[in-house]
C-alpha cells in the first residue's frame, strides 16, 4: 500500500473514530442523565428545557464534544492508550457540564452559583459525570486499539 493511500485511510478512519467517540459519548451522557434524572430534572425545568425530552438533550453536547476530544487527544496524536482514553471521557463529561452551567449562568446569572444547596447540587453532579466519564472512556479505547490491531494485521497480510 503506497503511502499515500495509507494517510488517507488514516485520516478518515480517525474521522469516523471520532464520530464513534461523539455517538458513543452521547449515549453514554443521555444514559448518565436517566441516571442522575432527579437531579437535572430540577436543573432542566430551571434552564427552560421541555422536561419531556430533557434528559436526551443533556447529553446532547456531550456528541459534538466527544467527537473533538476524541480526536484531539486520541486520534491526532495517534495513540490510543487507556489514559488518553480515560482523559477524553474526563474532559468530555466535565466540557459538557461547563457547557450546561454556562447556560444556567445565562439564565440566573452567576450569583446563583453560590446560592443554597446549588453549590452543592453542581459539585455532586460535576463529581458523578467525572467518574463516569473516567469509565465509559476506557471500552471505547479497548475496542479502537482492537480494531487497530486487526487493520494492522491486514495491511500487514496485504503487503506480503
Amino acid at each position: 500500500m503506497s503511502d499515500s493511500l495509507r494517510s488517507e485511510s488514516g485520516s478518515s478512519s480517525a474521522l469516523r473514530w471520532s464520530l464513534y467517540a461523539g455517538g458513543y459519548a452521547f449515549g453514554c451522557a443521555a444514559l448518565t442523565t436517566f441516571l442522575l434524572s432527579d437531579l437535572l430534572g430540577l436543573f432542566a425545568e430551571v434552564i427552560g428545557l421541555p422536561l419531556a425530552a430533557a434528559m436526551p438533550l443533556l447529553g446532547t453536547p456531550a456528541l459534538v464534544v466527544g467527537a473533538v476530544v476524541w480526536w484531539a487527544l486520541v486520534e491526532r496524536r495517534d495513540a490510543p492508550t487507556y489514559p488518553r482514553g480515560a482523559a477524553f471521557g474526563l474532559l468530555t463529561a466535565l466540557l459538557t457540564g461547563a457547557l450546561w452551567t454556562m447556560r444556567f449562568v445565562s439564565v440566573w446569572s452567576v450569583e446563583m452559583l453560590t446560592a443554597g444547596p446549588v453549590p452543592l447540587l453542581v459539585g455532586v453532579v460535576f463529581g458523578a459525570v467525572a467518574v463516569a466519564g473516567v469509565l465509559v472512556g476506557l471500552p471505547i479505547t479497548y475496542v479502537r486499539r482492537r480494531s487497530r490491531r486487526a487493520s494492522d494485521a491486514a495491511a500487514t497480510a496485504n503487503s506480503l
